[in-house]
């Protein structure tokens, strides 16, 4: 099966009991499109030492607690004197510039 026939199989039925399938389809394959054209860009680990973000430049935190389930997201301006984290369960992603 390709790319296209997986994302049109699943369309289709996610959609099968929509009041209206048609558009709802088209928007969730070319959504899938664009997505796979477009994916998303990498999180980082702060134990990684070849990737560290520049001091003052605006990051996301992903603090992520596998044991609830759950993460959380802080916008931060990247400041090596604190201490992020010595794991694997806090993340980061730098914000484009505008």
């Amino acid at each position: 099966m390709t790319r296209r026939e997986e994302i049109e199989a699943a369309a289709k039925d996610i959609f099968k009991d929509s009041e209206y399938p048609v558009p709802n389809i088209y928007s969730f394959i070319r959504g899938a499109e664009w997505a796979d054209r477009n994916p998303s860009p990498e999180w980082h680990k702060f134990t990684d030492s070849d990737c560290k973000p520049e001091k003052g430049q605006v990051i996301i935190l992903a603090i992520i607690n596998m044991e609830f389930k759950i993460v959380s997201y802080e916008l931060v301006r990247y400041d090596p004197m604190i201490h992020y984290s010595g794991n694997d369960n806090v993340r980061w992603l730098a914000v484009p510039e505008l």
